[in-house]
């Protein structure tokens, strides 16, 4: 698998990856803390250390999660074996 990534396609599908990664990201961070700033009416001036660190790490699960969600069906368009007509 690690010699497709190194093909053009391999290497446009890493920089798909990255990208998706962080258009996740802001997403969820945006979800996940306003949620508790609407869900429990506690401003993040008032937050401990602790919760900045719940959030963070649940941002980050669900990064990770949605990003392989969504490169799974593009990673076997762009990988995948191609087909010939002939």
């Amino acid at each position: 698998m690690r010699h497709k990534l190194r093909t053009p396609e391999g290497k446009k599908f890493l920089i798909f990856v990255s990208v998706a990664f962080l258009i996740v990201l802001s997403i969820i961070s945006t979800i996940t803390f306003e949620g508790v700033v609407d869900q429990y009416n506690l401003p993040m001036s008032q937050w401990e250390t602790s919760l900045f660190f719940i959030q963070g790490a649940w941002t980050f699960l669900y990064s990770i999660v949605f990003t392989i969600l969504v490169s799974i069906p593009v990673g076997i368009l762009m990988l995948g074996p191609k087909e010939s007509n002939a």
